[in-house]
């Protein structure tokens, strides 16, 4: 039923099986029979199909939208609880973190907490923005460090620093960039617009070090951060519309928390005294 549940929020957001199946990284089929075992459960309809495209959540949809978030996180506290039943857990952090952020902040987040919050222990999953996004709104994570610029209900949003993009690479006429719902993506497709650019073949990569190794063999050309540039690649500056900001998500229940609140602070301070990638 959890999975259901968890699968049902993301359709329900994205309006899409196969776009919740891209970002919960299962199939469209597994998608689809997931939602049609939870209809059968509930005996309603959760979803009008006006086409392969279009989808209307239902009125029984809303109203499993605004209880199904309250029903996972019970849960996982239940979970926790039941886990660390016969010890003291220390405070634990689930964080959902964009491949960039992963490239180039959260090393040194990581010392910064290390060394200073030692008390608190964490886990870490990457992710395309969107997917940390619906990670966080499904209780999978308790904070998301992305750097595309998302709003959504519930979600307190805080900048946290700034990254400069830059045009990498060598002009083959050939583009990389992102799959659709993460960061590079997004601003490719923006610079795209601006600059007029048509690209004679587009490379879709999800993976950022990947990425970032094609266009040091000279493929071709792609939004990089400038500092996650790889040495010997020419880069041609972009512009302040370009300098996006490092976010983070957390949910609004938890943001007066004082465990958040710490971390907030650090992640903060680390953001805006990080270093290029190693």
């Amino acid at each position: 039923m959890f999975k259901f549940l968890e699968t049902f929020m993301v359709v329900y957001k994205t309006r899409s099986f196969s776009l919740a199946a891209q970002q919960l990284f299962i199939t469209q089929p597994t998608v689809s029979n997931q939602i049609k075992q939870l209809e059968t459960q509930l005996h309603t309809e959760l979803f009008e199909r006006r086409s392969r495209r279009e989808m209307t959540p239902t009125k029984a949809a809303d109203l499993l939208h605004q209880k199904a978030g309250k029903i996972l996180d019970n849960w996982q506290e239940v979970s926790e609880q039941i886990t660390h039943l016969e010890n003291q857990a220390t405070p634990k952090i689930r964080f959902g973190i964009s491949q960039t952020v992963s490239r180039i902040l959260f090393s040194k987040i990581a010392r910064d907490m290390t060394d200073n919050l030692p008390e608190i222990n964490f886990d870490v999953t990457v992710s395309n923005s969107e997917g940390v996004l619906n990670q966080l709104e499904t209780y999978k994570i308790d904070l998301g460090i992305i750097e595309k610029p998302l709003v959504t209900k519930n979600i307190k949003r805080l900048s946290i620093g700034k990254d400069q993009l830059v045009k990498a690479g060598v002009d083959t006429g050939i583009w990389i960039t992102r799959e659709p719902g993460s960061g590079i993506g997004y601003y490719t497709d923006q610079y795209f617009r601006e600059a007029d650019v048509q690209p004679k073949k587009l490379i879709h990569v999800n993976n950022s070090g990947l990425m970032r190794r094609i266009v040091s063999q000279g493929v071709g050309q792609a939004l990089l951060s400038n500092r996650d540039v790889p040495d010997g690649v020419q880069t041609t500056a972009l512009g302040d519309h370009f300098s996006r900001d490092f976010y983070l998500l957390i949910r609004e229940e938890n943001a007066t928390d004082p465990v958040m609140i710490a971390l907030a602070k650090l992640i903060h301070q680390t953001a805006n005294n990080v270093n290029p990638v190693e």
